[in-house]
């Protein structure tokens, strides 16, 4: 009977990674938080419901639940998890109900301290072993000093045995079951690698389509000049001539930008920022936008300064172009912690969900004219520099492009 409640136990625990294994792609990324919990949440009620009783103790897996949704859903999942324990907890009773519940917040409190320490951390091993130390010495202490609380002339013999087993089967099961999650990230890796990977493999067909699309306007250039050359009567063509070189040479510099490598230095963000939107406001005035921007105090960033202005530039270029007269384009930017945040709000025409998935690929394009290799080459540089870009929107209501870059000490430059 032990053995098998121990196997729901852990049974409890697994499944949801199992799950999180099969998931359909994308999916978690958007409640990944939600997900713990729901998930975590399931699996400390099972722990609670097919826990083990000898003598006043209740022996059972539920803290290791309570760390799962700490260490891969965020702070608010283990504390929603921990909830969850301690209301299943004051449903059962007893005489140490109070202790347990007591005992459930403490350990959520100190897996709260240290999950921070746990992202910092390489990938597997590095994880695997702390989640495993830090479950293994709250645990401890809890076990044996209920134990040396409730014993009463050694006659507990038999719950000492059980508290020596119990924290060791709960360190081989959360070594297990963050081995699997931390399998299940690397491997998640490994296939954006591959994606990114693939990305590099498709500019040679870029390239041969890029071509294409240069040789077209080549073409009517030809064309028209050959017109002139019978008839010196069409001036009008010369605009349409020089129109048509411009474009091709946007073409060509916007490809050559995405694969040039350049020289890295540590510059301040958000002066780079202020000098965009600088340049862009007779743009914005033009098309009547209006222009508002926030600037946190300063962060440096290490990176090429050109193409980082580059990128912001297209960035806010498309929340212009996107915007009707009227309308206030919002940039703002933050550091939170180790990262630099720029949000750059429109509320102009929006896209569907079909149209955010195809974002930043080569082609494509909400706009009547334009190619889709300006946001393209954006989102690459930004994730060349370890940073993301993520896009909220909804059509009809506006776009929210959020850029997220590591930041670095202003001191660092100076060495």
């Amino acid at each position: 009977m032990v053995i098998e409640k121990l196997m729901i136990n852990v049974f409890a625990i697994l499944i949801p990674v199992l799950i999180y294994g099969l998931r359909a792609e994308g999916s978690w990324k958007i409640q990944r938080s939600l997900t713990m919990f729901l998930f975590m949440s399931g699996a400390v009620l099972l722990c609670l419901v097919f826990s083990i009783n000898i003598g006043s103790i209740q022996w059972d897996l539920r803290y290791i639940p309570i760390l799962l949704a700490f260490l891969y859903g965020g702070k608010r999942a283990g504390w929603g998890v921990a909830a969850i324990a301690v209301v299943g907890r004051i449903g059962q009773g007893g005489d140490l109900f109070l202790l347990g519940v007591v005992l459930i917040v403490l350990t959520a409190l100190f897996y709260a301290l240290c999950v921070n320490r746990f992202y910092m951390l390489p990938p597997k091993w590095s994880r695997i072993r702390y989640a495993s130390l830090i479950l293994l010495f709250p645990s401890a202490i809890q076990t044996f000093g209920t134990l040396i609380l409730i014993n009463n002339g050694g006659q507990l013999s038999q719950s000492w045995l059980a508290g020596w087993f119990y924290i060791l089967f709960l360190v081989m099961t959360v070594f297990l079951v963050t081995y699997l999650f931390e399998t299940l990230l690397e491997k998640e890796r490994i296939v954006a690698e591959l994606v990114a990977t693939e990305k590099d493999f498709t500019k040679g067909e870029l390239a041969a389509s890029i071509a294409h699309e240069v040789r077209n306007p080549l073409t009517v250039v030809k064309g028209f000049v050959q017109l002139l050359s019978e008839d010196k009567q069409h001036a009008e063509y010369h605009k349409l001539i020089l129109s048509e070189l411009d474009r091709a040479e946007s073409i060509i510099y916007e490809f050559l930008n995405s694969t040039k490598p350049q020289p890295n230095a540590i510059f301040p963000l958000n002066k780079t920022v202020h000098e965009v939107v600088t340049l862009l406001t007779p743009y914005a005035h033009e098309r009547s936008i209006q222009l508002t921007i926030g600037i946190c105090e300063q962060a440096f960033i290490d990176g090429n300064e050109n193409k980082v202005k580059q990128a912001l530039m297209n960035f806010m270029k498309n929340g212009i172009e996107a915007s009707i007269e009227g309308d206030t384009v919002t940039i703002q930017l933050d550091q939170l912690k180790d990262r630099a945040q720029i949000e750059i709000n429109d509320n102009g025409v929006g896209m569907s969900r079909q149209q955010l998935k195809q974002l930043g690929t080569a082609y494509f394009t909400t706009k009547e004219s334009g190619n889709g290799i300006g946001t393209m080459v954006s989102i690459r540089i930004v994730e060349m520099m370890n940073g993301m870009v993520t896009y909220k929107s909804k059509p009809g209501i506006g776009t929210k492009v959020i850029i997220s870059l590591p930041v670095v000490k202003e001191n660092v430059s100076e060495g």
